[in-house]
């Protein structure tokens, strides 16, 4: 048995109170002269008897309620066995591709249990082929981990920068984490957009280190030879919208200017149109740029309004997918240090689909530094899974043993 306040176990010291309750009520009386007893009255018998206070029933009852209190305050429990293996293997699924790590894999197999790092974390068996290719999140499997029941843990993985997602965890278990590398270096092309006399090739290159993208210009005949199995997207002319209030009209320059650099080096042909009634805004508006009071009208695209915010760290800043904040007044200074043109392209979205192709090929691999989750101190931490309270059935004992002490002493009139 544990105690989560073991200091309260001084109080039982406070069992010598009925104690001497008990050796004082046994004294015996003094001896009074006096010169006539004519005038007192003749007690009963039995209830000078039961004046004596030595009975062991109640003493020992009043000295098991003392005990039972300090046992409460100081909080008993007991510690369950909850581990039962002391090494446990994890194995990513991803790497069951490689076929010298399967055969490795299935040796080891033969000898220890070996476990697949995914969401059931189920056995894994040789004879099974099935692979699951998904994007695993580390460290959210990382955290329940504890369902293993197991002291040491072997994990063999792709170590994936793109699994890395949320907060570092920090768990009690201790964890070697192996890193396999089953990567390759990837040179893909992601997009090929039609301009007027050429294409555009977005090309995508990606290592255990490092990705990044390529742009080329190629003449549309060759484009046809690619033979890579994309489609070759026309380019549409994006229509901007504007609408401002007196006081707001001098920022729709500088907003213009930093459209018309991002059209000269997207070669991406932008319109400005501005509004005066809603009504007149189009449905299919890429970009509408609200500075009215008022609410912005609905489009298909994304909108741009004007909330200041002196805590803001851009000029620019998203609230959502569909909406973006102006969050201060716009001056030729601003506009320069601030890099306007590269906070105004995430409202263009001209590449919204890339977004799963990219994490599709993306092959960097975190450092073991990164990757490996921090280990925390286990035994000075009290892991309720574990734990058994006690403190529910002293209660139930206390009020028992209270109700037989009151019983007792009703019947003995003490």
């Amino acid at each position: 048995m544990f105690f989560a306040n073991p200091l309260y176990l001084w109080a039982l010291l406070g069992l010598a109170v009925p104690v001497a309750i008990h050796l004082w009520s046994k004294s015996e009386g003094k001896t009074i002269q006096v010169g006539s007893i004519s005038m007192f009255q003749e007690s009963e018998t039995t209830q000078s008897n039961s004046l004596h206070l030595n009975e062991w029933i109640l003493l020992l009852l009043r000295m098991l309620a003392v005990a039972l209190l300090v046992f409460i305050l100081a909080e008993p429990f007991a510690k369950a066995q909850t581990k039962k293996e002391d090494l446990v293997y994890l194995v990513e699924p991803g790497l069951l591709e490689l076929q010298s790590f399967k055969l490795v894999l299935d040796s080891l197999a033969e000898k220890q249990e070996v476990k697949l790092l995914q969401k059931d974390f189920s056995t894994y068996k040789p004879e099974d082929t099935l692979v699951d290719n998904s994007t695993i999140n580390y460290w959210q499997l990382v955290q329940e981990l504890q369902e293993l029941q197991a002291d040491r843990i072997v994990v063999y993985s792709q170590s994936l920068a793109k699994g890395l997602k949320g907060k570092r965890p920090e768990i009690p278990e201790h964890i070697n984490w192996i890193t396999i590398d089953s990567t390759a270096a990837v040179d893909e092309v992601l997009q090929l957009r039609q301009l007027q006399d050429s294409v555009e090739v977005l090309n995508l290159h990606s290592t255990r280190d490092k990705l990044y993208f390529t742009k080329e210009f190629i003449a549309l005949k060759k484009a046809q030879d690619l033979n890579k199995g994309i489609d070759l997207i026309a380019t549409d002319t994006l229509s901007i919208s504007f609408s401002a209030t007196d006081s707001l009209t001098s920022q729709i320059p500088f907003l213009k200017a930093g459209f018309e650099a991002l059209n000269s080096y997207l070669n991406q042909p932008i319109v400005f149109k501005q509004i005066e009634n809603p009504a007149e805004i189009e449905a299919e508006t890429a970009v509408l740029i609200w500075l009215q009071p008022n609410n912005p009208p609905e489009v298909d695209g994304i909108t741009l309004l004007f909330n200041p915010d002196a805590f803001a760290t851009h000029l620019v800043e998203p609230v959502d997918a569909k909406n973006y904040v102006l969050t201060q007044l716009i001056t030729r200074k601003h506009a320069v240090t601030n890099h306007l043109p590269e906070q105004l392209l995430p409202l263009l979205n001209l590449h919204p689909e890339l977004a799963i192709e990219i994490a599709k090929y993306d092959n960097r691999v975190a450092s073991s530094e990164e990757i490996q989750p921090l280990k925390i101190d286990g035994d000075n931490q009290i892991d309720e899974a574990s734990m058994i309270p006690f403190t529910p059935w002293f209660w139930l004992a206390l009020v028992l043993v209270l109700i037989v002490e009151r019983m007792v002493s009703r019947i003995r009139k003490q």
